[in-house]
């Protein structure tokens, strides 16, 4: 056979159980009165065919056909590839109806058809007798395999139903089309279940194969079965990234008498956890030897045994940060740099023989992760010398003097290391200084005093985790220009940053109030040539009057400007902008930076309203107010000085004692 299907795997205790999958290999259409259809129904099941009990006319009421769709079917053992269906695709053709039609560059036939006369008139028209505004609607099927390698396989179910997506297409449209479409009744889809598979390639005597690529979607398998033999070929192995890819893949299983010998890829696959040998959970088998690289890159996988392996390719396990165990039955095993790399999660390697020869570079970027040999030895990652008891130094090996490493990442994911009691500190080995532009630190707590002094760094980019920088940390950094540090920082030391010549911006992820009072305070802090920013609050006072708008938070300090708000109101007062102070001396100019936390207070002035005759003031004219004006004639009472005025010629006289008494009348 051309194909072959790597099947799910079923597991009963310690049996393991192949099924054996069926394929559809003939289609018929049959419609007509009910009594017609039973008759047929009957005849064709004593032929070995499969009705579907579905009424594809369902619902369009009791002068349409009964249609039907039935199906035979065969395993793969006992029919030829070529026997089965690939595809179905529908058409809507009015008018002549042909036999045979292409679509995307693969020869479809029309499904067979019995039934009553008006039935078979129409060819099998799905929509038979259901009304002048029906759809005519024909069925098509190929046993051609894709030749683009698009939904390569064979069809092993047919499925009908009320939803639209996944369902078999038209031949002019790429949605899911209603085989009752127009005739009023049920919402009616066909699907179908494909079973796709890899490439099976002998030698020429047929005694031996290798599987390769597989052309179907990638989302279908969970569990897969490795067979030891296809056609009495033993299976030696896979070409290429063999499982790479599949996102739903979560077990591997071999058998024990399996010849493979080199581990199929799942890098990137992004479920997988164990591989499973028989009789035994979390284990190669003993024929398999070497791992490539990348093998298990990127998976969930928690625990292995090696058997027999003796070889491991590159980064086999770099990203796999639920891994807790890897364990080695035989030494010595060539191990390429970076096969344990970037895991963050806590895991042993247990190996049999000695690591001295073990590159740091192997097991880079993995902190947590611990290294155990039959001596009872244990090695941290990313650790010195074992007899180092003072720091835990991280290594970058420079390859070769003109190789250039221009982004340097130092990573440590832990407070304390296993061995000691010391936090992680930043000590520098093996690399040039002049090689790198870009650095970034992780997960580190102190760095040494002078420990970057002179470095080419153009950019520093600290995470969240260190705590202090000491005496001169990056001094004499000459082209360092910009410097991110997070809001765990609480100490940085006298000279830290001198003779940074060309540092314009420090970003420190807290506050002006951690940074004044924490971080620089105490210390002496010379940077004249850097603006250092933080994130700050803009408060809005309302100052006694209306409504302040809420706190805004800026992202950087002396970077990032503050839109203005909309103006509050108060009844009585006009708005006249907001200021630094709550005298209202010094108004805020909105395209200037925000400088730190700052408050802004509102401005205002009291609204005048002068009612012509309201000489006492109080918003009315009333006689209250000619009294007002006879206690100035008489006494000379000054209170009213400026409103007994009515009139405005200049005098208080009964002239002004005349006007309000015809405000009061209303003249």
């Amino acid at each position: 056979m051309k194909k072959i299907l790597l099947l799910l795997m079923a597991l009963l205790a310690t049996t393991t159980v192949w099924a054996e999958d069926y394929y559809i290999t003939d289609v018929m259409v049959i419609g007509g009165s009910k009594s017609e259809v039973d008759f047929l129904k009957v005849s064709y099941m004593a032929q070995g065919w499969t009705v579907i009990n579905q009424d594809l006319n369902a619902g369009c009421g009791s002068s349409s056909d009964y249609i039907y769709l039935l199906y035979k079917s065969a395993s793969e053992t006992n029919a030829a590839a070529s026997a089965f269906i690939t595809d179905f695709v529908i058409s809507t053709l009015a008018g002549t109806i042909p036999d045979n039609l292409t679509h995307n560059g693969r020869s479809y036939t029309l499904v067979p058809y019995d039934g009553s006369d008006y039935f078979k008139n129409n060819k099998g028209d799905l929509n038979s007798h259901c009304g002048s505004s029906s759809a005519t609607i024909h069925l098509y099927y190929t046993k051609e395999y894709n030749k683009n390698g698009e939904d390569y396989g064979t069809v092993k179910s047919i499925s009908f139903n009320n939803t639209q997506s996944g369902a078999v297409t038209t031949g002019s449209g790429t949605t899911g089309y209603d085989l009752n479409s127009g005739a009023g009744g049920d919402y009616i889809y066909m699907h179908t279940d494909k079973a796709h598979g890899w490439t099976v390639t002998k030698n020429t005597a047929g005694t031996e194969c290798i599987i390769k690529g597989f052309d179907g979607p990638k989302t279908i398998f969970k569990d897969i079965i490795i067979p030891t033999a296809i056609d009495s070929a033993t299976v030696l192995g896979f070409s290429g990234m063999d499982f790479s890819g599949f996102t739903n893949l979560e077990t591997m299983f071999f058998f024990n008498k399996s010849s493979i010998t080199h581990m199929p890829s799942v890098r990137g696959c992004s479920k997988f956890y164990n591989v499973m040998t028989q009789n035994f959970d979390f284990t190669t088998p003993p024929s398999m030897t070497s791992i490539p690289g990348y093998a298990f890159a990127g998976t969930a996988i928690k625990q292995i045994l090696f058997e027999s392996v003796t070889s491991v390719g590159t980064e086999i396990f770099s990203g796999c940060d639920s891994i807790s165990s890897v364990t080695f039955n035989k030494s010595p095993v060539l191990i390429d740099n970076g096969a344990f790399s970037n895991i963050s999660s806590n895991c042993q390697v247990l190996y049999p023989g000695s690591i001295e020869d073990w590159n740091p570079m192997m097991y880079m970027y993995s902190p947590n992760l611990v290294i155990k040999n039959p001596n009872n030895k244990w090695y941290c990652g990313w650790c010195g010398a074992a007899n180092d008891s003072i720091y835990n130094h991280l290594y970058w090996m420079q390859v070769s003097d003109q190789q250039e490493f221009d982004h340097l990442k130092i990573n440590c994911a832990t407070d304390v290391w296993d061995t000691f009691t010391e936090k992680q500190v930043i000590t520098t080995k093996n690399w040039v200084k002049n090689f790198v532009h870009f650095l970034t630190i992780e997960h580190v707590h102190h760095l040494n005093a002078s420990e970057f002094e002179g470095y080419n760094f153009e950019f520093v980019d600290v995470k969240s985790g260190l705590e202090k920088m000491y005496y001169r940390t990056f001094h004499n950094c000459t082209r360092l220009k910009k410097v991110n540090l997070p809001s765990t920082v609480t100490l940085i030391d006298d000279e830290t940053f001198s003779g940074c010549i060309k540092l314009t911006d420090i970003y420190f992820d807290g506050t002006d109030t951690q940074w004044n009072d924490n971080v620089i305070k105490g210390s002496d802090w010379k940077m004249d040539t850097a603006t250092v920013h933080w994130h700050c609050t803009v408060i809005f006072n309302a100052n006694g009057h209306g409504t302040a708008p809420d706190p805004v938070s800026i992202q950087w300090s002396n970077e990032d400007k503050l839109d203005e708000p909309t103006a509050p109101t108060a009844n009585g007062y006009n708005f006249l902008g907001w200021f630094t102070d709550a005298d209202c001396t010094n108004q805020w100019d909105f395209n200037n930076t925000i400088p730190g936390d700052m408050t802004l207070y509102a401005g205002w002035q009291e609204i005048v309203v002068n009612i012509p005759g309201d000489v006492n003031g109080d918003g009315e004219v009333t006689t209250v107010d000619v009294t007002a004006i006879y206690n100035y004639l008489l006494n000379g009472d000054q209170t009213f000085i400026d409103t007994c005025d009515v009139n405005g010629d200049g005098f208080i006289t009964s002239a002004d004692i005349t006007v309000i008494y015809n405000i009061l009348l209303g003249n």
